[in-house]
């Protein structure tokens, strides 16, 4: 069984995606510490001004240490209607932005107090648009304490997997020997970032995958996704 553990980013790249689809279970790393600079509360997208960041707003003040899942969103501003405000600017003649921008608009009116809940919302849409069906869980529900390469281990093993999928980011703490100790195959992904047609000049990757989502065309009110690049688990399995 192939694993993926990642923290529930908000509207993450188009590499995240990739894990999720190649893996046969994906755990949500939702009980280790918020990053205030990191991307559980903010992505980018490309607008007529140049890149720019869609950030979720919330309460840090005296919450140094919070979890991911214990993140509050502050709503003492209209942060959401300026997120739509900004991707009607930079996508209002993009092929779906009608389909997404009121499929985004719904998640955003439900007012989550919790970012985990509004990011998991986001993540859910999207899966369904490149048709991804690996089942999710939440690393919180299995009561694990052990750190770093360990919790990772054991998370695998909590869920039944032989074989950790993993992004090249995490080269430098990931110590593949421990792993292997424990009898799971460590594989690396393998993600070449598709070109596709963007607006405002040279092309950009590494964006939030609304953008490459909005710049698909639509038919019947679906999201025509051109070939992409995911590989079938079987590949995975035979590396």
């Amino acid at each position: 069984m192939i694993v993926t553990i990642h923290q529930p980013d908000f509207l993450p790249w188009l590499g995240f995606f990739d894990r999720w689809a190649k893996s046969d279970i994906y755990i949500v790393m939702d009980d280790v510490q918020y990053i205030k600079r990191g991307w559980h509360h903010r992505d980018k997208i490309k607008t007529q001004h140049g890149i720019q960041w869609l950030t979720i707003p919330a309460r840090n003040k005296a919450r140094y240490k919070q979890l991911i899942n214990e993140v509050i969103i502050d709503d003492n501003s209209n942060w959401w209607k300026k997120h739509l405000n900004t991707i009607k600017a930079s996508y209002s003649k993009a092929p779906s932005y009608k389909y997404l921008s009121l499929k985004l608009e719904k998640i955003y009116k439900k007012g989550h107090t919790r970012m985990i809940d509004l990011n998991m919302d986001m993540l859910k849409l999207m899966a369904s648009i490149f048709n991804i069906t690996t089942p999710v869980v939440f690393s919180s529900s299995y009561g694990i304490t052990s750190t770093s390469n360990e919790r990772l281990i054991d998370l695998v093993r909590e869920v039944g997997g032989d074989t950790y999928l993993t992004g090249t980011g995490s080269r430098a703490y990931l110590d593949e020997k421990l792993f292997s100790n424990r009898r799971i195959n460590v594989v690396w992904q393998e993600f070449k970032h598709p070109t596709y047609n963007q607006f405002y000049g040279d092309f950009k990757q590494g964006l939030s995958a609304i953008d490459f989502l909005m710049m698909q065309d639509i038919e019947n009110e679906q999201i025509k996704i051109p070939p992409f690049l995911f590989k079938i688990k079987d590949e995975i399995k035979e590396l």
